[in-house]
C-alpha cells in the first residue's frame, strides 16, 4: 500500500479503477441479496438499504462495503448473522422479550461471489502499475525490481489492499 501511494497517479489509476470495480460488484450483489423492505424479516424496514454504501480509503486504493459512522444502519450485523431470542431490560425495570430474528446473510455471500475475480483484477492492475512505473513513468523502479515485486504479491496482500476479509 505504501509503495502504491508513492507511485504517480497516472500509474495507480488502473489500480484505483480495479478496486472500485471490485467494491461496486460486491455492493451490487449485497444489495440484491439483502432482505427487501416488507420481506417479513424483522429488520427489513429499508434503513439498511438506504444507509448501505461503498467507502473508498487510502486515496482510492482501498474500499469498504457496509454501513458506518453516525448515520449507520446499526442492525447490519443482526440481519447478516441473526439474533437469538433474548430478554431486554427496560429503563422502568420491566423486561421485554425479543423473539429473535433469523440470519439472512447478504454481505459475506456477495463477497464470496466476487472474491476471486476481484483479487485477480486488482492483482493484474497492481502488476501493470508496477511495470508501468518501471518502464519510465516513475524513476524509482527498475524493470527487475518491478518483476520481483509483482511475483511476490500474495492474495492476502491484495485482500488487505481492498479491505476484504481474509476468508
Amino acid at each position: 500500500m505504501k509503495t502504491l501511494r508513492t507511485l504517480p497517479d497516472l500509474v495507480t489509476e488502473e489500480v484505483k479503477e480495479a478496486v472500485s470495480d471490485a467494491a461496486f460488484a460486491v455492493f451490487a450483489d449485497a444489495v440484491r441479496l439483502m432482505p427487501k423492505p416488507g420481506s417479513g424479516h424483522p429488520y427489513s424496514d429499508g434503513t439498511l438499504l438506504r444507509r448501505f454504501a461503498v467507502k473508498f480509503t487510502q486515496g482510492g486504493l482501498a474500499a469498504r462495503v457496509g454501513s458506518w459512522g453516525r448515520g449507520r444502519a446499526a442492525h447490519i450485523s443482526l440481519v447478516e448473522f441473526g439474533v437469538h431470542p433474548h430478554d431486554i431490560p427496560m429503563p422502568d425495570g420491566s423486561v421485554r422479550h425479543h423473539p429473535g430474528a433469523p440470519a439472512q446473510p447478504f454481505l459475506m455471500p456477495a463477497y464470496r461471489l466476487n472474491r476471486n475475480k476481484a483479487i485477480a483484477g486488482i492483482r493484474a492492475a497492481v502488476i501493470r502499475a508496477i511495470r508501468r512505473a518501471a518502464a519510465g513513468e516513475s524513476a524509482t523502479w527498475s524493470p527487475e525490481l518491478a518483476d520481483a515485486a509483482a511475483e511476490q504479491i500474495t492474495d492476502d496482500q491484495i485482500i488487505e489492499l481492498i479491505g476484504y476479509p481474509s476468508k
